[in-house]
């Protein structure tokens, strides 16, 4: 029985800390991502964000979800020649990445408690534009789709 109030506080514990580092978190950092933008650093915390890229080139670059929500449409994006790379950190909240018909994915990150959905069905051939994403899913989601969501519930 003490092993196991042991662990529940330990949980407890940690659950709090990632809390309260998130509310630091949403005053400390800020979003450097825009329609145009070619390396985005997208931050959303306690919220919900929706950025539709029309960059050229389009380089990648961070996002990161914490305790909410972020939509990060591609498809009016133009690739860069080395492709495009995210860096992804989820925690406790879900990310939808929409790309065009035909593009490729390829999933590097570490998943924890949460999961990665490559729903984009694609047969592209090795020559297609590609999208690398790396980081972390800790109690989250990661959704890859060539549809918006919001075009799912008509908005």
């Amino acid at each position: 029985m003490p092993v196991l109030k042991f662990t529940f506080k330990t949980i407890r514990l940690g659950f709090l800390t990632m809390l309260g580092t998130a509310v630091v978190a949403k005053f400390l950092l800020k979003s450097n991502a825009r329609v145009e933008t070619q390396e985005i650093d997208l931050v959303t915390i306690f919220g919900g964000e929706n950025l539709v890229s029309s960059a050229d080139p389009f380089y990648g670059g961070k996002v990161l979800t914490m305790y909410g929500g972020t939509i990060l449409d591609l498809r009016k994006a133009t690739p860069a020649p080395t492709g495009i790379y995210l860096d992804v950190l989820v925690w406790m909240g879900g990310v939808d990445l929409v790309v065009p018909q035909g593009w490729r994915v390829d999933f590097t990150g570490k998943v924890i408690f949460g999961g990665f959905d490559d729903a984009t069905q694609t047969t592209a051939d090795s020559d297609a534009p590609t999208v690398r994403i790396g980081g972390v899913i800790v109690f989250g989601g990661l959704k890859v789709t060539t549809r918006s969501p919001l075009e799912v519930v008509g908005r």
